[in-house]
């Protein structure tokens, strides 16, 4: 068993994470269109462009950090120079203002480069912290609990970084009224989220140093056809590809709801940024609740069970708002009184959901404990670069997504129809929540159990 100290050391390095993916998911799309004055499909069509170099990137981060040795480990070189290009790429990724006097081109250029140069960044820093995660423990059942640890504050700082945006920083001024659309705010934002990346970064890049010194080293050759061929023992097993699609479906799901949520909100709930932010505290409980819930399910049911369960309780409360809408059972559109009514169905959803991402963290942990047995290699690099791939599809997929879908209906902001914000709804509510069932199908036949993996141990053991 770990320590507590460590596990919290270690989580800690999600919280960089967390800041860069709620900036991606919920603002980025929402400033380029909104703010810098980009068409929707392009702005998509640029976070579809970061997404495919990531696609390559990921997998050779995983490749290499698998394969390296050094006086700091396999992990720790590349996650201590990570915040470099990351908090650069970052910053400079929200300086556009409606004042330049540039092309459609340029700006699509400039937020290719810069969206390109944060994730590669991230990239350098999350694949390595992955793979150092499920390293620390092979045991079942404490492999979900630092995982859980690290979701927690992946959450929690995601909900930091959205608390800063509506409440500091995109609060209503008497020129705009709405924040989120005030031009000047955004640089201070970006400035502060990337003062947390760097502080996270080097806090458990710095705290969880020893251990990763102390940890497996590679043995084995670095000739491109052995890399290749235990790579594709890693990539070919089958409890590993069904969760990969599981994964991927729920990406495009989520990162298509996600995208159009600060659209949703605004136009269609017509709530205000302080009324945005009261769904803040919300979000936190449900993050608690995951993840002091996780590890109690984990130790009477298997995963797989726990996974389908979620599944089917978020699809469901994802579908009610609009059900209850359409209804006519819903309070009035930006009064208080709604956000109760919503947050009702959000702490349910919410917290079922962060449970089935902890659990899922903790199977490819478990994966990776199989793939071993199959190939005498531990690899966690890249499988779990299959995991931060996904968290990126989530934003970039779903803004790209996205973005067609308010090119399609015409979307034109507060100046729409209310046939086209009315279009939103109907994307975030029975759309997702039909996309979220079809893993609920897939992990049923996952065969990695409590019983299957203590197997797995003992042959590794003996």
């Amino acid at each position: 068993m770990i320590s507590t100290a460590l596990k919290r050391n270690y989580a800690t390095g999600a919280a960089a994470n967390g800041v860069k993916t709620d900036m991606f998911t919920f603002f980025l799309l929402f400033f380029y269109t909104n703010i810098a004055g980009l068409e929707p499909a392009l702005a998509g069509l640029a976070i579809l462009v970061a997404l495919c170099v990531d696609a390559v990137t990921d997998p050779l981060m995983g490749t290499i950090t698998d394969r390296t040795n050094s006086r700091w480990g396999r992990r720790h070189p590349y996650m201590f120079i990570s915040f470099i290009p990351l908090t650069i790429g970052y910053i400079l990724l929200f300086i556009p203002n409606p004042s330049w006097d540039v092309s459609q081109t340029g700006l699509f250029l400039w937020m290719v480069s810069f969206a390109v140069l944060t994730r590669v960044g991230m990239t350098l820093f999350d694949i390595p912290h992955r793979g150092l995660g499920a390293e620390l423990s092979k045991d079942y059942e404490e492999r979900a609990l630092i995982m859980s640890w690290r979701e927690l504050f992946g959450w929690l700082a995601g909900l930091t970084n959205a608390f800063l945006g509506y409440f500091i920083f995109l609060r209503a001024t008497p020129e705009y009224p709405r924040g989120m659309l005030n031009p000047d705010a955004y640089l201070p934002f970006a400035f502060a989220g990337a003062a947390i990346m760097i502080m996270s970064i080097l806090f458990s890049s710095f705290s969880t140093l020893k251990v990763g010194q102390s940890l497996s080293r590679w043995s084995g050759s670095i000739k491109l056809i052995d890399i290749y061929n235990e790579i594709k023992i890693a990539l070919s097993n089958r409890s590993f590809i069904r969760l990969f699609f599981i994964n991927l479906t729920l990406a495009i799901a989520w990162g298509l709801g996600n995208a159009l949520t600060l659209y949703v909100n605004t136009f269609f709930w017509e709530f205000t940024t302080v009324q945005i932010t009261a769904f803040l505290p919300v979000y936190a409980v449900c993050s608690y609740f995951g993840f002091l819930l996780t590890p109690v399910l984990i130790k009477r049911f298997d995963k797989k069970n726990i996974v389908i369960i979620s599944l089917s309780i978020v699809s469901f409360m994802t579908l009610m708002p609009f059900t209850f809408f359409n209804l006519g059972l819903t309070p009035e559109k930006g009064s208080w009184e709604l956000i109760p009514f919503l947050s009702s169905f959000l702490i349910f959803g919410m917290t079922f959901n962060i449970i089935g991402i902890m659990t899922r963290d903790s199977m490819l942990g478990d994966i990776s404990d199989e793939v071993e047995l199959e190939s005498g290699k531990r690899q966690e690099g890249i499988l779990y670069a299959a995991v931060s791939f996904m968290q990126k599809v989530n934003s970039g997929l779903g803004s790209f997504t996205a973005g067609l879908v308010l090119s399609f209906i015409g979307f034109q902001g507060s100046v729409s129809s209310s046939d086209e914000i009315y279009s939103l709804i109907v994307i975030q509510g029975p759309v997702v929540a039909s996309l979220i069932l079809i893993p609920a199908f897939l992990v049923y036949r996952y065969k990695i159990t409590r019983s299957r993996h203590a197997e797995i141990i003992r042959a590794l053991n003996s």
